[in-house]
């Protein structure tokens, strides 16, 4: 059996690698590793690793065609922030940025933004429970619930400022743990 370590980074082919590295750098604030003049292509960190996101130009944007929702392959990357309130804090920058929230999504053991970058690719982001998988070691369900969005200017969606994971949350899950394992006997 292959033992991996980890997910060591994405390659993303992009219509215009000026803007998306300024998007993954002002935006998402990563940093840059390497770039590379003669041969094209950025290397980004997010300071964990030498690069987590590459990007490259492609030879011909005009003809490539844009991801589409539905369409088989890559659907999002998702980037994991360290508490509730680094996720609050993701949701205002995107908006300040101008970048379009499509969704947020409560997953019972985490909760989830949405978006895309310049050339249409799925991202979110997302603050996951403390331990989550020791809290579902047979499976979450699949009782996710859409969350209200705001627009910019607008004040924060009101789930973004409780105290999450709280008291109904953890509910939810004793409720579900005690259901999937329910149903694994």
């Amino acid at each position: 059996m292959i033992k991996l370590a980890g997910i060591g980074h994405v390659l993303l082919r992009v219509a215009d690698e000026e803007a998306s590295k300024r998007f993954y750098r002002d935006v998402l604030g990563f940093s840059i590793a390497e770039q590379d003049p003669e041969h094209g292509g950025v290397f980004m960190t997010l300071g964990d690793g030498f690069h987590t996101i590459d990007i490259t130009q492609h030879p011909a944007p005009a003809d490539a065609i844009l991801p589409q929702r539905g369409q088989m392959g890559l659907v999002h990357v998702a980037f994991k922030v360290a508490s509730y309130a680094a996720l609050r804090e993701a949701y205002a920058h995107l908006l300040e940025r101008g970048v379009a929230i499509q969704r947020a999504t409560d997953h019972v053991c985490q909760r989830s933004v949405y978006f895309t970058d310049p050339d249409g690719n799925g991202l979110e982001i997302y603050y996951e429970m403390p331990n989550a998988l020791a809290l579902f070691p047979n499976g979450r369900g699949d009782e996710d619930e859409l969350l209200p969005l705001s627009a910019a200017g607008d004040p924060l969606p009101g789930w973004l400022d409780e105290d999450w994971p709280g008291p109904a949350a953890m509910a939810k899950v004793e409720r579900l743990r005690r259901g999937t394992a329910a149903a694994a006997e």
